[in-house]
């Protein structure tokens, strides 16, 4: 790999790498303790900190960290890094988004000193509006772009509370931690790693990043902050490890540029550009490109509509006003003008690109001559809506254009296994934690790590729930196991659907439901008549009536009494529910959903 480095130097690039530091990774302790004045040194050798992975340990999103401080063996301080939502895998019917499981936390409020956010991607910041009730009144602090759009989460949920923005000068004092930022690469500006003083050492957490060497925004990797606090010792890197099984660099958002240009060209109607609504440089390239041609602009979608307003205000987005249109003032304009940005490159059923689509949009209308062009690679779960999106779009008779037919489409915004090594080697780290990705990942990570000359007890991989302890004496080392369970958000219900109500779910969209239902008299509680049996996605009623008519002759043979008698009617359910279900298993091979519903009459 080191040929990625030398690649580097070749390319004249504003700085260059010239190997390792002087110094083993397992020197770094000692630095830690030279350097005066720091919470390093004022250190009474009785704290230890411990990292509680409440999400994105061994997972991709729903990240969330604390930092737990404690002194002679009990809590003193917490602080939390991050508060993310993931997504429901495929099994998940009906659950809108998925939050991290905060109960470790929820009982140690009066412990917690703050959060600090480091990007503004929905899995660092999208569950703050259902999190921080749980949390306490607690100060939360971000670079200015990710602070507004935590804001926006905020306040669309009603909460008071504001996130303080910070600058990339600034170092927090938070309690006993000492909290600076590092200006990252990233696919959303102002994406920060954090230097995290604590009196047990120096810890760097390095989420989501990449050195994007000619970056759209013109600010760069600090690389120069990276190097300083290497130089002073780092106890424990903690790193985005997503991109570690690519081989290479991650190449610059720059890239992205030709491709737009390319796809523009070869579109005579209307051109619909669809990324991430939190990817403002991708979408202020888009905007440049379109004004460039002469094309106007228009945004539909609430997040993008959201997201641009915020970051324009902020100066992080720049164009003539003029160059904006309306939806409803399209229809005065040629297809041959008109460039929009779209929010639904992950095939969300909702979005403004589903509805276009599927002809339910009341301002856009895709057809022929139409280019579609997706600037995002789904995340890992909606592969099939993007694809059904696509497939539609083509019925259209548009074009689409998407990352399997052209991969410079899309540029990953986590680094490459060249940017591991970078980081590796200008930190130097005493341990490394991967984060922020599968176990896959973190195990391709370990291999990096080897060939920067670390040994694998310095490469920490713990399963989902480890708690790991660092003390100045000694190696780290799993102290405690906490069970970390799926916290699902559907609809206004946070929590309500378990694995229970999953599990129901699966069985009627996989097999199907059957409802009995009894009459019963109001008054007395007997049965007043025969059951009648309700089939939903299980078998065709009409070609099924031999077969319902055997079942309702078993529900009858469970009820074991004539008319008029008094039930035990928890029981009863429990019983015809039992027998139906293995009646209907031996007859069809199928075990649906049993509902015994009580009908008062």
């Amino acid at each position: 790999m080191k040929q990625f480095f030398k690649q580097k130097d070749q390319n004249k690039k504003p700085w260059r790498f010239h190997g390792p530091k002087q110094y083993k990774p397992q020197q770094t302790q000692q630095f830690t303790q030279q350097f005066v004045g720091s919470a390093v040194a004022r250190s009474s050798g009785k704290e230890t900190l411990r990292i509680i992975p409440v999400g994105g340990s061994g997972n991709v999103t729903k990240n969330m960290f604390a930092y737990e401080l404690r002194y002679d063996g009990k809590i003193k301080e917490i602080l939390i890094v991050d508060c993310g939502i993931g997504f429901p895998d495929a099994d998940m019917y009906g659950v809108d988004v998925v939050i991290p499981d905060v109960r470790y936390l929820e009982d140690k409020k009066q412990y917690i000193k703050g959060l600090v956010f480091t990007h503004g991607h929905d899995d660092h910041i999208g569950a703050i509006p259902y999190i921080y009730p749980k949390l306490g009144n607690i100060p939360m602090w971000g670079t200015p772009l990710t602070a507004a759009f935590a804001n926006l989460k905020l306040k669309e949920t009603n909460i008071q509370t504001r996130v303080t923005p910070v600058e990339f000068t600034t170092q927090l004092t938070i309690g006993s931690f000492k909290v600076s930022f590092v200006r990252m690469t990233h696919s959303v500006p102002d994406t920060a790693n954090l230097i995290i003083e604590t009196p047990v050492g120096i810890f760097y957490h390095g989420s989501d990043f990449k050195f994007d060497f000619d970056p759209l925004d013109g600010k760069k990797s600090e690389i120069e902050k990276i190097n300083a606090v290497g130089n002073r010792g780092v106890m424990c890197l903690l790193t985005d490890s997503l991109g570690s099984e690519r081989p290479g660099f991650t190449p610059s958002e720059q890239k992205i540029r030709d491709a737009i240009e390319r796809e523009l060209a070869m579109c005579p109607g209307k051109f619909l550009f669809t990324t991430q609504s939190s990817n403002i440089s991708r979408i202020q390239l888009a905007i440049d490109i379109a004004i460039a041609a002469g094309r106007k602009i228009a945004f539909f979608g609430r997040s993008i509509d959201k997201n641009v307003e915020e970051a324009f205000a902020l100066g992080y987005m720049k164009f003539p006003r003029d160059m904006v249109v309306r939806d409803r003032d399209l229809k005065k304009m040629p297809a041959s003008k008109m460039f929009l940005i779209v929010a639904g490159a992950q095939g969300q059923p909702e979005s403004a690109l589903t509805r276009m689509a599927n002809d339910n949009h009341t301002f856009v209308t895709i057809s022929d001559g139409d280019t579609v062009m997706f600037s995002a690679d789904p995340i890992p779960g909606n592969e099939g809506s993007v694809n059904t999106i696509i497939d539609q779009i083509y019925r259209t008779g548009a074009r689409v254009s998407y990352t399997s037919i052209s991969e410079d489409l899309h540029v990953s915004g986590h680094g490459s296994q060249g940017d591991h090594m970078l980081m590796l080697t200008a930190l130097g780290p005493q341990y490394i934690l991967p984060i922020g990705g599968t176990y896959r990942h973190m195990m391709n990570y370990r291999i990096i790590a080897t060939e920067c000359g670390y040994r694998k007890n310095q490469i920490l991989l713990p399963e989902e729930g480890d708690i790991l302890e660092f003390s100045k004496f000694g190696p780290p080392k799993v102290v405690q196991h906490i069970a970390l369970e799926n916290v699902m958000v559907d609809g206004l219900g946070i929590g309500d659907v378990g694995n229970i109500v999953l599990r129901d779910r699966q069985t009627i969209a996989n097999e199907g439901i059957v409802v009995v239902v009894v009459p019963v008299e109001k008054s007395s509680g007997r049965v007043t008549s025969e059951p009648d049996i309700i089939s939903r996605g299980f078998v065709y009623i009409k070609e099924s009536g031999e077969l319902l008519n055997r079942a309702k002759r078993l529900v009858n043979e469970s009820l074991r009494v004539k008319h008029g008698r008094a039930m035990d009617w928890h029981y009863m359910r429990e019983l015809i529910e039992d027998n139906l279900q293995k009646f209907l298993k031996k007859e069809t091979g199928r075990q649906p959903l049993i509902v015994p519903v009580i009908l008062e009459v």
